[in-house]
């Protein structure tokens, strides 16, 4: 999908602890006509920043100033069921991923990810869908084939 055909007025919220990142970031987006609302360096600035804005999409960093993305991601969602936050972080790890999966995060790209693949990120979040790579997706897809195929019993709590 090229830029012109993205769907115009994305309100976004950035957090991240990198001026760099959401000013790169933030620049990108405002190209692709998406309206940056709010930007927060640290987790304890997310919620009134959110509440205050009322973006359609948050762009999150897992490592933030406490409390943490993936803590700022569970607030988030409990207050603003329809809001989508999209992980964005340089952590591919698996328990990383999963742990915003089961925050309530629509998606989780990593930081090394194209300017393209990026925008894309937060185009189809905003649309609902799902985001990950095929990496990402995969280790979440396994992690709930295990669960599924092996119920936790007292000595076996899953990761998500």
């Amino acid at each position: 999908m090229s830029i012109d055909s993205i769907p115009p007025n994305i309100r976004v919220m950035l957090v991240d602890d990198h001026p760099f990142w959401i000013d790169a970031l933030g620049e990108d987006l405002t190209e692709m006509c998406c309206e940056v609302v709010a930007v927060a360096y640290q987790g304890s600035q997310v919620m009134d920043r959110a509440r205050a804005t009322v973006p359609d999409v948050v762009v999150m960093d897992l490592n933030i100033p406490y409390p943490d993305g993936a803590t700022c991601t569970q607030m988030l969602t409990s207050e603003f069921p329809d809001l989508k936050v999209l992980v964005m972080s340089a952590s591919g790890e698996r328990d990383d991923v999963l742990r915003a999966v089961k925050a309530g995060a629509s998606g989780y790209v990593l930081k090394s990810a194209t300017k393209q693949e990026l925008l894309d990120a937060v185009r189809k979040t905003a649309e609902g869908e799902a985001v990950f790579t095929a990496t990402l997706a995969g280790l979440v897809l396994g992690e709930y084939r295990r669960i599924a195929n092996n119920p936790a019993s007292p000595d076996d709590s899953p990761v998500l």
